[in-house]
């Protein structure tokens, strides 16, 4: 994959993820907010990965998927499922 399109994803990826922290971090409950993006980031992925034997599409299950479903919550395992979609594409 070419260094411009690394940088590019890259980028998004971190003001993804800048955004969320920030709209986070002006909610009045903070910890509650936090806890239910984390759950429902989670439960978006083991949701994608229990029916990839329907669908036939499923993510790993590593820290790094982890921490994306947790931080960007169901936002991010939507990324992942795009961005899992995009490099099958570019690798064919």
């Amino acid at each position: 994959m070419p260094t411009t399109l690394k940088v590019i994803l890259c980028a998004v990826a971190a003001s993804g993820t800048l955004v969320i922290l920030l709209s986070a971090l002006r909610q009045r409950r903070l910890i509650r907010y936090v806890l239910l993006t984390v759950l429902s980031g989670v439960a978006a992925l083991f949701a994608v990965n229990a029916l990839g034997a329907f669908t036939g599409i499923s993510l790993p299950v590593n820290g790094l998927s982890l921490g994306v479903s947790a931080v960007g919550g169901t936002p991010g395992v939507i990324s992942l499922l795009l961005l899992n979609t995009l490099f099958t594409l570019v690798t064919k």
